[in-house]
């Protein structure tokens, strides 16, 4: 930990958290912009989509190995030095003049792009002394938040004003100003591990992360086939591997010690549990709105928005009551938030009102956001700073890689569903998706209810808070 004042504090918040917004944004940058793409270019869309998988399994193989080159480069080189390279990809990139050399770009921005929120997470808990760590998980996870909903209104404004080249361009002026930021406001780093690459390990993690990212992002075409199969056990076996062969050893990419710490590991696997609650219910909601309930694609987005924007205002409230209400009791509370704001989609229907669902998405929101920020801060805060690089690369990587297991999980669900009932009308298609609606989300409200004995037995209350 280092000596700071108040205002060195808010300068390395500030310069950690637009660090992790630029790192987020890039990732669903292109999303909206694949029909554009796909004329400017002449290619078709299995090839231009790409543009987002590739930075996705990019990011995913190289997240595992943040803590492990943290300690073994400096966090904050590597941290100063992705940003630079973010810079000279955003400058290449708007240069591209096929498709195939930006594809290439993108895979780029993700192996270093990707680094930049996990980094940024075990810096915050390697630099801030315990008493500002639940603030800078605030400030984290209002990054990643607006990370996630930023890109589809920004890159739907850029193309309607300007070419697609600024999708990249509008990088530079922030990777220059979080560079600069860097280099003048963070510590210097200890002298970093003089250890060889473990070339090997990283081998091994990267190989089965791209495997299974690969496997479970085509799970909606390749449903639960021999090929689908083949791939897990080939990635679960490259990553099996690495597990045997790091065992013993304190030098790997990942540093699976930290689950010798109790807390750790429960709120880890309360993180896991969370994020299969969660993000299989946030991909069912535009599809129940738009086939279940009619809504249009451009009504959808302006349904979506405030409860995005609710979830991320508390986490500052979520960081305020931190320590007035221990971590068990906040994540109790946080729990019955969001299941009492899921009880309209329990019964939701064809002819529901989208006045009420609009307002328990903002409910559920309310919950996602304190809890959010339990689930990090309790993970992150519950091992030595000098770990917290993998506890953070962990983290990271078991979101990324139950998100895309759960979007494959739940459109195969929905499928099966609609396969099932015979529907094959606009009104049955309807009725099919909203009686889908009622089982996934009844089964996240039993995961999130699963994890409160987990977390009244492993989580601090206000006393151990305040005597930490």
């Amino acid at each position: 930990m280092f000596s700071l004042d108040s205002k060195k504090t808010n300068l390395i918040l500030l310069t950690l958290g637009l660090g992790t917004l630029i790192g987020c944004l890039n990732m669903m940058m292109f999303n909206v912009a694949l029909p554009t793409m796909v004329t400017v270019f002449n290619a078709p869309l299995s090839t231009v989509q790409w543009l987002t998988s590739g930075y996705m399994l990019a990011a995913g193989m190289i997240i595992p190995a943040a803590g492990y080159l943290g300690d073994r480069f400096g966090y904050k080189r590597m941290f100063t030095g992705i940003l630079v390279c973010v810079l000279g990809l955003s400058l290449l990139g708007s240069l591209a003049w096929r498709i195939e050399l930006l594809i290439v770009i993108r895979f780029l921005f993700g192996l270093t792009g990707g680094l930049l929120s996990p980094l940024a997470l075990a810096m915050f808990y390697r630099i801030l002394p315990a008493g500002q760590q639940t603030k800078a998980a605030s400030i984290w996870g209002m990054a990643t938040m607006i990370g996630a909903i930023l890109p589809t209104v920004l890159s739907g404004v850029i193309l309607s004003v300007a070419d697609w080249r600024f999708l990249l361009l509008f990088n530079v002026p922030f990777t220059i100003l979080a560079a600069l930021l860097s280099i003048y406001v963070l510590p210097k780093d200890s002298t970093p591990a003089n250890t060889k690459l473990d070339f090997a390990g990283m081998f091994l993690t990267s190989a089965g992360s791209f495997i299974l990212l690969y496997a479970f992002s085509n799970l909606s075409s390749w449903g639960f086939s021999a090929k689908l199969l083949l791939s897990i056990i080939a990635g679960i076996g490259f990553l099996v591997v690495y597990c045997i062969r790091s065992l013993h050893r304190s030098d790997t990419v990942l540093n699976l010690k930290v689950f010798q710490y109790r807390r750790y590991s429960a709120a880890f696997l309360v993180g896991g549990m969370n994020t299969i609650a969660v993000c299989t219910v946030a991909f069912l909601m535009p599809l129940l709105l738009q086939s279940g309930l009619g809504v249009s694609p451009l009504m959808t987005g302006l349904v979506m928005l405030p409860c995005s924007i609710v979830s991320t205002l508390m986490l500052p409230v979520a960081s305020s009551l931190y320590a007035k209400t221990g971590e068990k009791m906040l994540a109790v509370i946080s729990i019955a938030i969001i299941v009492f704001g899921s009880i309209p989609f329990l019964i939701v229907t064809p002819s529901f009102a989208l006045s009420l669902l609009i307002v328990a998405l903002c409910v559920r929101a309310c919950g996602l956001g304190m809890f959010n920020l339990v689930a990090t801060n309790s993970q992150m805060s519950a091992i030595p700073s000098e770990l917290s690089g993998h506890a953070s690369s962990l983290m990271n990587w078991c979101q990324q890689m139950l998100n895309a297991l759960m979007v494959g999980v739940a459109s195969n669900i929905i499928d099966m569903r609609i396969d099932s009932t015979g529907a094959n009308t606009v009104e049955t298609i309807a009725l099919a998706y909203t009686s889908t609606a009622n089982l996934i989300v009844l089964m996240s409200c039993v995961l999130l209810l699963a994890i409160i004995p987990i977390a009244l037995k492993f989580f601090r209350g206000k006393e151990e808070l305040r005597n930490k």
